[in-house]
């Protein structure tokens, strides 16, 4: 993963983060949000269940789903087949 830009709010903290990730950083990313439970994320940060559901479709939907045709289980079984 790389941190490709970091955008500051009026108070100069971080507010918006733009990162490159390899397809298996992306991957490992969906699965590990895919097998979490909604109060698992929220232990994590509050509101995290909404976060990491975000992230999980925006990977999933926007990419795994696209082109694998199991989804995010189809890329984790492209990587072991590699490997």
């Amino acid at each position: 993963m790389k941190v490709r830009r970091i955008d500051l709010d009026d108070e100069e903290m971080p507010e918006r983060v733009l990162v490159d990730l390899s397809h298996d950083e992306a991957a490992y990313l969906a699965l590990l949000l895919g097998r979490q439970a909604p109060n698992e994320m929220n232990q994590v940060m509050p509101g995290g269940s909404s976060q990491g559901s975000a992230v999980y479709r925006g990977l999933t939907g926007g990419l795994f789903n696209r082109f694998y045709e199991d989804g995010t289980d189809g890329a984790a079984e492209a990587i072991r087949a590699r490997s």
